[in-house]
Order: C-alpha cells, then structure tokens, then sequence
C-alpha cells in the first residue's frame, strides 16, 4: 500500500488539501495527518503533502456563520453557481462584499451562473436546517433582480438545455414520472414527493436520484455509442463528448459529484485515445484537487465525499485485470458491493444507520435507472426534431418510471434493511478508512 501511494503523487495533494481545508471545522486533520506520516514514511512524499496542506489552509472555507438581525439591502451580487428552481422560485449562491450569501427569488429568476445582479430585499441568517449553507453566510430573499450584465455565454446555453428538458419532461408525463425524471437527469429534484426520496433512501439508492457520477458514465457511454456509428477520427471523438458531457453538467448544476466525474473523464479518455492504461486512483485524485481549488466549500459537500470515496474504492478493487477474469455474475456483483461497503463509514456517520439491502438496490434498480435516463435524453432530443415521435416515446418512459418507483417502494419496506449504527467522531470515521485502505493495500493491490 504504501509503494502505491508513492508513485502518485496526486493522490498526495489531494491528502493534503482535504487536511488543510478542514481546518475550519476543528484540528482533527493534524491527527490525521500525523497517521498518514506514520504509514507511509517517506519525506518527499511528506513534504508534498505538507505543502498541500498549506494551500488548503489558506484557501481553507470561512467559518460557519452566526446569527445576525435582518436588514434591507440593496447592491450589486455575482451569481456564482447555477440557479436551483422550485416550481416559480429559484435559488442561487452570490457572491456579495467578499462574502457569499444564498439568494431567494419568490417568482421569476431568469438568471444564470456569472452573471451580475442588482438586488433588492431582505438580508438575514441561514436557518438551521440549512446547515452550513456550502460556505454562505445568510441568505438575501429578493423583492426585486435586475440584471446588470450576463456571464459566459455557456452558462445560459447550459441553463437553455435545463429549461428545454423540464418543458419537454413536464408537456409529456404524469406528475410523479416527471418528478422523477427530472431529477435522476437534471438534478431537477423540485416537486418530488417526500415519500419517494425517503423510499429511495431506506432502499439504499438514493444517490440516484441527483446527476452524478453514475450518470455521467450513462451519458458518456451513450455518446461514444452514437459517435462510433459516424466515421470521425478519434481524438475528434473525445473532444466531442468532452464538450457534450461539460455542457450536460453544467446544466444539472454543476455540482461536486458531476465536475469530479466528468473531469475524471476528461483524464482517462485521452488514455482510451491513446491505447494507453490509465491510472484511475491519479484520475479521481486530479478530478478531487481540481475540485477543491475550484470551490473549497466543497470540503464539506456530502455529494462530494460520498463521490470520492465510492469512485476511489471502486478504482482501487475493480482493476482491469480483475475485469477480464472475472465472470458475468462477479461483474453484475462487485461493483455494487464494493461502491456500497466504500460509503458505509461515510453513510452511517452522517445519517446514523447504515441500508444492508442497498446492495440489492443497487443491483436491481441502477441499471434501470441508467436505461431511464437514455430512453428520457432520446425522447427529449427526438421530441425537439419530431415531435409526434418524441410525444409517443414519453408514454413509455411514462409507464418504464412509474415500474422503477414501485419496485423502489416494494424493496423499501423489506423488514430489517436498515441497520443503526452507534455514533462515533471524525476521528473514528478516519481510522475506519485507515483500516479500509489498509485492507487494500493488503488484499486488492494486483
């Protein structure tokens, strides 16, 4: 274990980022760092970490934000992520005097990432529900938003295609199945029933319900099937999905678990390009660190974590080697065992219990999903060029999402799926993956 660590050095940065912009949250990482010097017991590679660990602590996030009274405001903001809609409300973060707050539009909201905004209205603190809010330290609800001057031209061509699909997802299917489709494509999750998100979550699946990395493979996957039909060179190829796939995540919200895969993506297809082997620890180490100095409030974005952490544990166990030795079952079976096992220590320390038939559900209703959100962008694009064909064509993924939510509710309500897991600190949630990290060194190293 320790060899592989020290022939990657991103995997070092990344350490030591993570370490440094913790920070802010207490001084559990120098405990954790004092464990990884122990392990791996090298100077350049302590050096490099230590390094990190500087950048991190200076880029480190702010604190969490107290309480303050309300006060009216009136000024100029930058809308620096992409607007979340709530059926007529919208949700953005700006950036404001140095400092970023979340901003609530009632009705209206046309508006997209990078943009500048005049903004009236009403200033106040985070609800404790919002917890720590990615970094914000209030939030500004809008009685009036001008805007002053647009961004980058992609963002609103990012923030078109979202629009033209919920417009398309809402003209053809019910209620529940559009609230559903947007969601596992868009990350649209507005107007999806409570009981639906808390079926998904007893079943161990919820992660699906948000673009992520899984989606991007789907996506990914779709467009290097369709490309490959036309005779284009094949760098030409992986630019073309590059691009696609940037856009794609940009409109579902650009969020940590997107960015991450799809800069993944971007580090292993020149490989495939190449017929080179690609490294896929290096890969998720430069998708984290890239990640984090984009937007170091990430440091605290379960999305995130639950992305790192399941990606790297399955780069780390399902080689290629194994692949081809592998049978179909092993094939069908790992995988979501050991993305599973990966966000257990993770998984029960923030929700306290732990889904032992998540593994089923992982089985059973991610592929499915996958094929959901092909048959949802064909429709979509087929709708736009023939809209008969792409009106007929929501009536099955009508009836194939509304199949997906009664197999999520049956599964959800088998007896003893979820476990309790006794609470523990950070500390404890460390060693545990010191442990796991550990047992691949030993055991899954080829």
């Amino acid at each position: 274990m320790r060899e592989q660590l020290l022939h990657r050095p991103l995997i070092g940065v990344l350490i030591g980022l993570c370490l440094g912009l913790s920070l802010t949250f207490g001084w559990w990482p120098v405990v954790a760092g004092l464990l990884l010097a122990g392990v791996v017991r090298d100077l350049r590679f302590g050096i490099l970490v230590l390094l990190a660990f500087g950048v991190g602590w200076f880029l480190r996030p702010p604190p969490p934000a107290g309480f303050f009274e309300s006060i009216e405001f009136g000024g100029v903001a930058q809308v620096v992520s992409v607007p979340d809609h709530y059926g007529a409300k919208t949700s953005a973060m700006i950036e404001l005097r140095g400092e970023k707050y979340r901003l609530m539009v009632e009705e209206g909201g046309s508006f997209a990432r990078g943009d500048t905004l005049r903004v009236k209205g009403i200033l106040g603190p985070l609800s404790e529900a919002s917890g720590y809010g990615g970094g914000a330290r209030g939030v500004l609800r809008a009685t009036r938003v001008e805007t002053l001057r647009e961004g980058a031209r992609w963002w609103h061509w990012a923030s078109a295609v979202a629009t033209s699909f919920r417009n398309s997802v809402d003209s053809g299917l019910s209620e529940h199945s559009a609230a559903l489709v947007r969601g596992v494509c868009f990350n649209q999750t507005d107007g999806l029933l409570i009981e639906d998100w808390e079926a998904f979550r007893r079943f161990g699946i919820v992660h699906l319900l948000s673009a992520s990395g899984f989606h991007v493979v789907v996506v990914a996957g779709m467009l290097l099937g369709l490309i490959s039909l036309f005779p284009i060179p094949r760098l030409w190829q992986i630019g073309i999905v590059l691009a696609v796939l940037g856009l794609f995540a940009m409109a579902a919200g650009f969020r940590p678990p997107i960015v991450r895969a799809v800069l993944m993506t971007a580090a292993l297809l020149p490989a495939y390009a190449l017929r080179r082997e690609a490294d896929g620890l290096s890969a998720v180490a430069f998708a984290g660190v890239l990640n984090l100095v984009l937007n170091p409030a990430v440091i605290v974005d379960l999305g995130f974590h639950l992305s790192m952490v399941t990606t790297l544990g399955l780069v780390m166990v399902v080689t290629e080697r194994r692949w081809r030795d592998w049978t179909w079952v092993r094939r069908v079976t790992y995988p979501s065992l050991v993305a599973t096992l990966a966000s257990f220590p993770l998984v029960g320390f923030v929700f306290g219990e732990v889904s032992l038939i998540g593994i089923l559900g992982n089985l059973v209703v991610a592929p499915l999903v996958g094929l959901l959100v092909v048959l949802s962008l064909l429709s979509w694009g087929i709708g736009i060029l023939v809209p008969p064909l792409g009106e007929g064509l929501w009536r099955i993924v009508d009836l194939y999402a509304e199949v997906i939510r009664v197999l999520v509710f049956l599964g959800s309500e088998v007896p003893g799926g979820r476990v309790g897991v006794p609470a523990f600190s950070v500390i404890g949630l460390v060693c545990l993956y010191g442990l796991l990290v550990l047992a691949w060194g030993r055991y899954a190293v080829d």
